[in-house]
């Protein structure tokens, strides 16, 4: 990466974020949604350099390959996802709103502590500690040439669980437990070869081993731009049309920014804030109050049954999402993005990106399964 636009990326991040980063499970998706050229202002993906930016788990997830995005799949949860027949309810409008049913019938708890287990598999990355000749014009002076995250050419993919413990109160200490069992996934017998000839050398962030973060800071979590407290996300409305004024109200604010006016339209909107929000600590009855704001916005699809990343069985809804030609199939369809919900419970299970890679390859190119999330009192607590 350059200099100019290693510091051009690391200002968007923090004139969107501030100082304080976004809670550690949104990390991954942070790349994703300003990937997006209807939630992102511009579809370019963030190219950040590895972790200068690892505070609080705001990894450098900006790199969705080596060389070339690949499709994901086998036994680490990466898809493909198993659709099977599709039964009833028959639209997205009717699941939605039998799974705001199903939410709001869950009992309302607090803790010092909102905890998530989540298992992500994702491009593996760059080679770590390694710099690669950017190229450049014919002539141009030595001193003005600028180096890059070296990008071999060879195509993997990580699985690694994180676990998050991110505190209610400002005075609590935050913890993350990165690299909980990570395994790479190449795109071919040639393609390992090519990283086992290297040495085998770790790609991008991901430690090998499990690592503990500590944070003193509050951390925050998203509604489209903005940042968000723990407390301000308990105070969010119950109910529909409460809840529907409040996005809007935001919306408003964001597709105004003077700096970063947001494009796109409300109901990518609030499906972004589902994706983020459903793993996050918002109340039963706010749970119930965004799907029910979901299920009148347009362009959301009912998949059907299927099978999660971790084998569970839930119902997909699928939304279109980027619209430049690289987001797109050889069909001229565009990328999407999925929530897997248990239609039991109404519980978030999964998120899934969904694109071409580098190759023109159809796949999942970003998952994110949610193993356990609740309240819990201490730190090293479990739901």
């Amino acid at each position: 990466m350059d200099e100019a636009t290693m510091n051009d990326d690391i200002r968007i991040v923090r004139e969107l974020y501030g100082e304080v980063p976004p809670a550690p499970h949104l990390r991954a998706r942070i790349q994703n949604r300003l990937a997006d050229a209807e939630t992102a202002r511009g579809a370019r993906a963030l190219r950040f350099p590895r972790p200068a930016l690892l505070l609080a788990g705001v990894t450098a997830v900006g790199v969705l390959s080596v060389g070339a995005v690949v499709a994901l799949s086998g036994a680490d949860g990466a898809g493909p996802v198993t659709t099977v027949a599709p039964e009833a309810p028959a639209d997205a409008r009717s699941f939605l709103l039998a799974s705001a049913q199903k939410a709001e019938r869950a009992q309302a708890t607090v803790g010092r502590y909102w905890y998530t287990r989540e298992r992500t598999v994702q491009g593996a990355g760059p080679v770590a500690g390694k710099d690669g000749a950017k190229r450049v014009p014919a002539g141009t002076r030595v001193g003005d040439r600028k180096r890059r995250i070296a990008e071999p050419s060879f195509s993997a993919t990580v699985a690694h669980t994180q676990e998050s413990w991110t505190a209610r109160d400002a005075g609590d200490r935050t913890r993350t437990i990165v690299g909980i069992d990570r395994k790479y996934t190449f795109a071919s017998p040639a393609d390992e070869a090519k990283w086992k000839a290297m040495g085998s050398p770790s790609l991008g962030w991901v430690p090998a081993k499990p690592h503990v973060n500590n944070y003193d800071e509050p951390m925050r979590f998203m509604i489209g731009q903005k940042q968000v407290g723990m407390r301000e996300l308990a105070k969010l409305p119950t109910d529909a049309t409460g809840l529907n004024a409040e996005l809007r109200k935001r919306y408003k604010a964001d597709t105004g920014d003077p700096k970063f006016p947001l494009q796109g339209s409300y109901a990518s909107y609030v499906w972004s804030t589902a994706q983020d929000l459903l793993a996050g600590p918002i109340t039963p009855g706010t749970k119930a109050a965004l799907y029910r704001v979901l299920a009148e916005q347009e362009g959301i699809r009912l998949i059907g049954k299927v099978t999660d990343p971790l084998g569970r069985p839930g119902v997909a809804l699928s939304r279109a999402q980027g619209s430049d030609k690289r987001s797109m199939d050889a069909k001229g369809r565009p990328g999407e993005a999925r929530l897997i919900i248990d239609p039991a419970t109404g519980r978030l299970l999964a998120y899934q990106a969904f694109g071409v890679d580098d190759r023109g390859r159809s796949g999942v190119q970003l998952s994110m399964a949610y193993e356990a999330m609740g309240w819990v009192n201490s730190l090293s607590a479990r739901p």
